[in-house]
């Protein structure tokens, strides 16, 4: 648990970055720090492990000041990500992750080896261990940078807008990473942002910050998106927070249809018949596997569904993917509906407009009433993937610069490389 307690930041030219900040991280959650450029939520990160030192109040570290705690011990203990990895560019990827091990005094075989597991973890060839950094992608520099901050096993990382210098579709597969990686380890990690979506992506808990380092509103993701607490978060989460919202309502309560699932091998006449007035049918193999749609307007007089062309259709896994998810599934079909497929990609029935539309009306009533909470649809906040995004929401990163180590944030390292200059005089942030 990480409590900050009336902390506010203030440098000697009067500029106050953060402003009577009180708010708790709780422990092997993902809290995120959210807002525009100077609105204090990096200087909070830094805060914790003293890279900037508050200047009233307290930060809380399992009940223990930190400022109690002597910096290089205290960074020793905290993995610490940053923007562009980090890296120390003389050292081969395997000492790189091996650095916090061995300064904590680990023998040098059992840090390589922690290395070379975290590596694979993090999903890296491990033929990538004796290359340097500048020989690796930024997407796989970022991960390195992951790994050398869990090496010695820390309960607390800090991540500072860590995804935001790669491409759109690294950021997303390191975003996935992170998720996948927490499901096993149950850290306590704290995410700074200024990108909404891969705030309610990431975030078990989001804290939106306002310029001048006042905390605006934290909550889970689904109540943010539901109940913003004034006009400057409903502006900052942008006109199309009720889409973003339906991230976190699960698809499993949308009623189905099997009745509208047919062999390829079923004949046009019989097709016809079984459709009973709908206008679409959905074809699949022998497998129950979908295949496409079918007008049944356009269907002939003899022969088989398997002698037809078929129409691209799009699927959401039920009981697994959001409801975002499966209107995504509608937009990819020209019948405006879905295919509802389990785990295994076999179909299980479909989804019509009528269904997903009680589906849409049933979220529309629960706001302002629970927008959290565990259930079906109506507001039902989970934190597995699928095809429409995972229920906690979807997006990319953007992000502001940063140029010193990641890893644990050693002190003892960063002194000698001059990485103790990191986030000191960072007043915008």
């Amino acid at each position: 648990m990480i409590t900050f307690n009336g902390v506010t930041k203030r440098y000697a030219d009067g500029t106050v970055a953060v402003d009577n900040l009180s708010l708790e991280v709780p422990t092997g959650e993902i809290t995120v720090f959210v807002g525009p450029s100077g609105c204090g939520k990096t200087t909070s990160l830094r805060m914790i492990n003293r890279m900037i030192d508050a200047t009233e109040g307290r930060i809380l570290l399992d009940g223990v000041d930190v400022k109690t705690i002597d910096p290089p011990t205290l960074r020793r203990g905290i993995g610490y990500v940053i923007q562009q990895a980090g890296l120390f560019p003389h050292r081969k990827i395997v000492d790189n992750v091996a650095t916090v091990p061995l300064l904590l005094g680990w023998e040098r075989k059992k840090a390589r080896d922690r290395a070379m597991e975290l590596l694979e973890r993090v999903g890296l060839d491990l033929k990538l261990a004796d290359r340097y950094p500048f020989q690796l992608s930024g997407g796989q520099q970022q991960r390195v940078g992951v790994a050398r901050a869990l090496a010695a096993d820390p309960p607390v990382l800090l991540m500072d807008e860590p995804f935001s210098a790669v491409d759109p579709i690294v950021r997303t597969s390191l975003q996935e990473e992170l998720l996948r990686l927490q499901a096993e380890l149950n850290k306590t990690i704290v995410f700074v942002t200024h990108d909404i979506d891969e705030a309610v992506k990431l975030g078990d808990r989001v804290a939106v910050f306002r310029v001048g380092g006042h905390l605006a509103q934290l909550d889970d993701p689904a109540t943010l998106l539901a109940r913003p607490a004034d006009d400057f978060v409903r502006e900052f989460l942008g006109r199309d927070r009720g889409i973003r919202r339906l991230s976190f309502v699960s698809a499993e309560g949308v009623r189905l249809r099997a009745d509208l699932l047919v062999p390829v091998s079923t004949d046009a006449a019989s097709a016809s018949a079984r459709a009973a007035g709908e206008p679409w049918l959905a074809v699949v193999d022998a497998g129950s596997r979908p295949l496409g749609w079918v007008a049944v307007k356009d269907l002939p007089e003899s022969g088989t569904l398997a002698e037809l062309e078929l129409a691209p259709y799009g699927t959401f896994v039920s009981g697994r993917d959001s409801l975002r998810g499966a209107l995504d599934a509608t937009l990819l079909s020209p019948s405006g509906n879905a295919v509802a497929v389990d785990g295994e990609g076999r179909a299980v029935g479909v989804a019509t407009r009528e269904a997903l539309d009680e589906a849409l009306a049933e979220v529309a009533g629960s706001v302002g009433g629970s927008a959290g909470g565990k259930g079906g649809v109506g507001g039902s906040v989970g934190s597995v993937g699928g095809s429409g995004g995972p229920v906690r929401g979807a997006g990319s990163a953007a992000g502001s610069s940063g140029s010193a180590g990641s890893a644990a944030g050693s002190a003892a390292d960063a002194e000698s490389t001059g990485l103790g200059a990191e986030g000191t005089g960072d007043a915008g942030e």
